[in-house]
């Protein structure tokens, strides 16, 4: 089971296994008076994945987690791999990124290897990734930066007494491309100690016949709220791994359901490495 490394890992994976547990007892206790017969289920084997999530952003040092994936019934952990020579290349730099730990608390994410250099915006550079473990694991991905696709504007509108506002977020889409969004919309002064209000991927299947796409929201601010939308225009490897992390953590939610399995742009593993291009505009309701 892939866990990527996030503060909630640990609770989260308590939850969910309670559960599993909870519904198999429940059903064991239905059936026990009709079922006279014991079957016994034998599991294969467990084999555990190199787990990589690496985030490139303008203005912000290298930073990657490093793990491996568990077992569904292993004990709550958080696998860190720490023993591995990890670098980034940017074609002009190859840095080697120092075991250490930091923690984002806008994500929450825990990153083991870390270096300063600061990511420049460069739309023409290719990153390129590898770790190279001391048991003789490897490694690799590749990514660059995509051009942001802007926010046209942000409007507020009023239900009938106007009382409380929707904010709807428009873009244009270029034409004959295929874009791939992940919209994330915030209430408060800022992105750090606001409330996120909405987070999510989506295509440009939504675009109208004027080339535009519209988010919107409910109606729950008031004259004087704070809303800031953020527009991240993702990569199609990207947009898959959001797509198919988010069904994973559904099904094995659910003991009835085809576990999922997450696609990754990794070479020898699975997970993400992948650069964040986007646009962010603020909104004060008026």
């Amino acid at each position: 089971m892939v866990r990527f490394l996030t503060l909630r890992t640990f609770f989260e994976k308590n939850m969910m296994r309670q559960y599993l547990y909870f519904t198999l007892l429940l059903l064991a206790c239905l059936f026990s008076c009709n079922l006279e017969k014991d079957v016994q289920v034998d599991l294969p084997e467990y084999e555990s994945q190199l787990v990589v999530e690496c985030y490139l952003e303008v203005g912000q040092p290298y930073r990657l987690a490093l793990s491996e994936s568990v077992s569904y019934f292993a004990d709550p952990q958080l696998p860190i791999i720490n023993n591995a020579t990890v670098v980034i290349s940017d074609g002009l730099h190859s840095d080697t990124l120092l075991n250490t730990f930091v923690i984002d608390t806008l994500s929450e994410k825990i990153y083991n290897f870390v270096h300063p250099r600061i990511v420049e915006e460069d739309y023409d550079k290719v990153y390129t990734l590898s770790v190279s473990l001391d048991d003789g694991q490897q490694i690799s991905a590749t990514t660059s930066f995509l051009e942001p696709i802007l926010i046209d504007s942000l409007v507020p509108i009023f239900n009938e007494d106007n009382s409380f506002a929707s904010v709807f977020t428009y873009l244009t889409d270029p034409p004959n491309e295929d874009n791939f969004f992940r919209r994330v919309f915030h209430s408060g002064q800022n992105i750090y100690d606001g409330i996120l209000e909405q987070d999510f991927s989506t295509t440009d299947a939504l675009v109208n016949s004027n080339g535009q796409i519209i988010f919107g929201s409910g109606f729950s601010f008031t004259e004087g709220d704070t809303l800031i939308s953020t527009l991240f225009h993702m990569d199609e490897d990207y947009y898959n791994f959001m797509e198919s992390y988010d069904d994973a953590i559904g099904s094995n939610g659910n003991p009835f359901a085809q576990p999922g399995a997450v696609l990754s742009n990794i070479e020898g593993g699975i997970g993400i490495f992948t650069a964040h291009s986007y646009d962010r505009k603020r909104l004060i309701i008026e």
